[in-house]
């Protein structure tokens, strides 16, 4: 969310979140588009919430509450919608707010989120790549401990987890005991 993003709802800003942090996500938009449709020989228009471009697809997005889901306009947007994505190559997606709001995932994301714009220099990711490099994965506080000598503060260190050149896992809450690492994950055969 480096550059400024309009939501209309507090769920399409969480989804953001999870987004940002998606490896699978090269680019999103929000209210990217108005679709018109005809639905019971009525013309109608549609907005969808997001334009998610992913490595494999793109995606039309709606965030809707789950206890919406069920509702007979909701259905037959829904069923309308699916069939034009298919049409213009796109995925339909809904997602809801019960997905969304997974905790403590998304508050760790908000809190990694706040050290999105700490300045960080290539000295310092070089400290950070040298130190992680064959580094078992470490508690937080630890490699806060080694590295502070070096320059690196602890807020460097979570803005290198929220870029996700280093990772813990955020299903559990981020604490000082969390173990990080290098970014290990292997998309060589994604790209």
């Amino acid at each position: 969310m480096q550059s400024l993003i309009w939501y209309e709802s507090l769920n399409e800003r969480d989804y953001m979140y999870l987004l940002e942090i998606d490896p699978d996500v090269v680019s999103y938009r929000s209210q990217p588009l108005k679709i018109s449709y005809t639905l019971n020989n009525q013309l109608r228009r549609y907005t969808p919430d997001f334009f998610v471009q992913r490595r494999s697809r793109e995606q039309i997005v709606e965030i809707k509450p789950e206890k919406r889901l069920n509702q007979d306009q909701n259905l037959q947007l829904f069923q309308v919608m699916n069939s034009l994505g298919q049409s213009q190559g796109w995925e339909f997606v809904v997602i809801t707010d019960k997905m969304i709001k997974k905790e403590p995932l998304l508050s760790n994301l908000k809190l990694l989120y706040r050290y999105a714009q700490i300045r960080l220099t290539l000295q310092n990711l070089m400290l950070c790549h040298q130190y992680f490099t064959n580094q078992p994965p470490i508690p937080l506080l630890t490699a806060q401990n080694h590295l502070q000598p070096q320059g690196i503060s602890p807020a460097m260190l979570l803005k290198l987890i929220f870029l996700g050149f280093l990772e813990t896992d955020c299903q559990n809450q981020l604490i000082a005991q969390s173990q990080i690492s290098l970014f290990s994950r292997d998309i060589s055969g994604e790209l």
